[in-house]
């Protein structure tokens, strides 16, 4: 009996990953998900485990992927004939009268497919962007500390040329660049107008990025306990200077996709979307949407005031008195 076909058919994933203290292990569907431990990221939708084709992948890192006994090579440092014997105490599975063979040939063709899958997906999901234009340090905007400008890396454009969707292009001056960034990776910048006659005033780029499918500062609110969703970038930002991790929806509406980023993230979720008819809908929509799937409250804002443009003691007093 080959004790590497008992031990992948009789294979606990979650097991397996509680035993190396992977943190944030749970079932999302029929995939087993989990901070990454091979490069200690906090990211609890980075590691990847498929317990029915037997395989794993770390969508955020250089880390690759594998079968269980590759995740154990890496853990332990050691070679497939130990991992397997590893395994199987951890698994509690007596092996000494089985064979260990190797990985038959079909298995190693068909992992390395899998990983060849994995990385052309990874590739085109996290393709870097850069902007060919020289970038100034912006130290002073309103009322934002010169701390929270340099943490979200605002800088500023004299000019750049944009594509339209024919081809052709058209000059863009004067603008804030604010980096776009998902799984650590940049993948687009949001322009942001000076000049009160420039349209439009807020434009991102590349122009095929989907915001839509995306929460401004997602990156740096996985593991909270509790996330503020409001609809503008400026918006994060005052709530950073209290003190409160929050995600911006680009707008005024929650699509399926940032619903789905919010559900993974399994915080409790505080919407605070601007004092306005447009942003009470869509408040309101949101609470519809997500009250049997999560904790959800929210921040009443008077005609006019959005989370930027009071002062940040009113600001805190508002969110500590949000609404349940």
């Amino acid at each position: 009996m080959d004790a590497v076909s008992v031990l992948n058919e009789h294979l606990d994933v979650v097991k397996l990953l509680e035993h190396y203290q992977f943190d944030k292990v749970r079932y999302e569907g029929n995939v087993v998900r989990a901070c990454c431990k091979l490069h200690g990221g906090n990211n609890p939708t980075a590691f990847a485990f498929h317990p029915e084709k037997k395989v794993w992948y770390c969508h955020t890192s250089d880390c690759g992927g594998g079968d269980a006994f590759t995740l154990i090579q890496r853990l332990e440092d050691c070679s497939f004939k130990e991992a397997v014997v590893i395994l199987a105490d951890i698994l509690g599975i007596d092996i000494h009268n089985m064979e260990i063979k190797q990985r038959t040939e079909d298995h190693v063709k068909e992992l390395n497919q899998w990983l060849k899958l994995m990385k052309a997906r990874q590739k085109e999901r996290h393709k870097p962007f850069q902007l060919n234009v020289p970038i100034k340090k912006v130290t002073k905007l309103r009322d934002f500390k010169p701390e929270t400008l340099q943490y979200f890396q605002c800088g500023y454009i004299d000019e750049m040329m944009i594509e339209r969707k024919d081809g052709t292009y058209y000059k863009l001056e004067k603008r804030l660049c604010i980096p776009i960034t998902q799984d650590g990776v940049q993948i687009g910048i949001s322009l942001r107008r000076t000049r009160a006659k420039d349209a439009p005033k807020w434009l991102h780029q590349p122009r095929n990025i989907k915001t839509s499918e995306l929460l401004y500062n997602y990156d740096n609110v996985i593991g909270e306990p509790i996330i503020v969703i409001t609809e503008g970038i400026f918006d994060v930002w005052a709530f950073h200077e209290i003190g409160v991790p929050a995600v911006a929806t680009y707008g005024a509406h929650v699509t399926k996709e940032q619903y789905k980023h919010l559900i993974k993230s399994g915080a409790d979720l505080v919407f605070a979307f601007d004092g306005d008819d447009a942003g009470r809908s869509a408040m309101k929509k949101a609470m519809e949407l997500f009250k049997y799937t999560a904790n959800v409250s929210y921040i009443d804002f008077a005609d006019g005031e959005d989370p930027e443009n009071i002062s940040r003691d009113e600001l805190k007093l508002k969110y500590e008195g949000r609404v349940r």
